[in-house]
C-alpha cells in the first residue's frame, strides 16, 4: 500500500484534552530543496523550519499568508517560511557558507552556534480586513523546538510540544514536525479531576518527546500507525488530512510592478546586457525585462 505523505494531519487523543498535527512531508519538501543549492546543514534547518511551520499554520483560520522567520547573527543569517490559506508553501535561507562549514557536527545541531543571537518571528497578515499579528521570541536552548515551546510558554497560548525532525541525505522523507497541545481546561474542576488531567499532559508530552528522527522520516510507517505506536494506550482519532503543495507565487506581473516602484534613474542602475533581471529569492526563477518595457 502506497502511503500518503506532503499532508498535515490532524488529530485528538480520545482520552484527554489534547490535540495535535503530524507534518510529513516528501516530494513537495525535496522541491523546494533542490530549487536551492544549499548545503546540507542548511537543508536539514530548512526542513525543519518548514514542518513546523505548516504545523502552526493548521492551527490557525486565516485567508492570507502566515511567515516563520528567523534571523541572527550567526553563519545562517535568515531563515524564510510563507504558507497561505491553500497550503502552498515556499521557503529560503541565506548563510555564510564558509562559517557553516567551520562549525563541528555538535556545534551544526545547536541553533545557538548555527543562527547565533536572534529571534523567531510568526506572523499572520490577512488577504483583508483583520488585523496583523506577529509574535517574536527570542532563539533559546539548542534546538528551534525548544524555542518554539518557549514562545508559547511566554505568549500564555495553549500548552504545546513539539519535535522536529530534517533531512540530511535524499534518503527518507524531507521533513516532519508532531506537535500536541493541551486544550483550555474546563471551569469548576475538583482537585481530583485537574490533576488527572495534568498527569495525561504530561504523559502526552513523554510520548511525544519519545518519538525518534528515524520513525519520523520513515516511509514505510504510515501516518496512522505512527500515531497509533506512540497514543495506542488512551486511543487516538485522526481527522480529514490536507495535503501541501510546493508552490511560489512569483510572476512576471509581479516581479515588473514591484520594478515599476522605483525611479527611471535607480532601474538605469540595475542594467546590464541591456536588460533588468530578478531573481526570485524562494525558487531561484528569473525575469527579465528592457527598460522600455518598464
Amino acid at each position: 500500500m502506497q502511503q500518503k505523505f506532503d499532508l498535515v494531519l490532524p488529530f485528538q487523543l480520545d482520552s484527554s484534552a489534547i490535540r495535535g498535527r503530524l507534518v510529513r512531508l516528501d516530494e513537495e519538501l525535496w522541491k523546494i530543496i533542490k530549487q536551492h543549492n544549499y548545503p546540507a546543514r542548511v537543508n536539514e534547518y530548512l526542513a525543519q523550519a518548514v514542518a513546523l511551520s505548516i504545523a502552526l499554520a493548521n492551527c490557525f483560520k486565516f485567508d492570507g499568508l502566515f511567515t516563520v522567520q528567523i534571523s541572527g547573527s550567526g553563519p545562517l543569517r535568515l531563515m524564510v517560511v510563507d504558507i497561505n490559506n491553500q497550503q502552498d508553501v515556499r521557503a529560503c535561507a541565506r548563510f555564510d557558507e564558509q562559517a557553516l562549514s567551520n562549525l563541528s557536527e555538535a556545534e551544526a545541531k545547536n541553533i545557538q552556534q548555527v543562527f547565533g543571537q536572534g529571534t523567531m518571528v510568526f506572523t499572520i497578515d490577512p488577504a483583508v480586513g483583520e488585523d496583523r499579528y506577529q509574535g517574536v521570541v527570542e532563539l533559546t536552548g539548542t534546538t528551534l523546538a525548544e524555542s518554539t515551546h518557549h514562545f508559547f510558554r511566554q505568549s500564555e497560548q495553549l500548552e504545546t510540544g513539539v519535535v522536529l525532525a530534517g533531512c540530511k541525505a535524499s534518503e527518507g522523507l524531507a521533513g516532519a514536525a508532531l506537535m500536541i497541545q493541551r486544550l483550555p481546561l474546563p471551569q469548576n474542576l475538583v482537585i481530583e479531576e485537574k490533576e488527572e488531567l495534568d498527569d495525561q499532559w504530561i504523559h502526552a508530552l513523554s510520548l511525544t518527546g519519545s518519538v525518534s528522527r528515524k520513525e519520523l522520516l520513515d516511509k514505510n510507517l504510515s501516518n496512522e500507525d505512527l500515531l497509533y505506536r506512540l497514543f495506542w494506550e488512551g486511543g487516538v482519532r485522526v481527522h480529514e488530512s490536507q495535503p501541501v503543495k510546493a508552490q511560489c507565487r512569483c510572476s512576471q506581473e509581479k516581479i515588473k510592478d514591484m520594478l515599476t516602484t522605483f525611479s527611471d534613474a535607480d532601474r538605469h542602475e540595475m542594467v546590464f546586457e541591456d536588460k533588468i533581471t530578478v531573481t526570485c529569492e524562494f525558487c531561484g526563477v528569473g525575469y527579465s525585462f528592457t527598460e522600455e518595457e518598464l
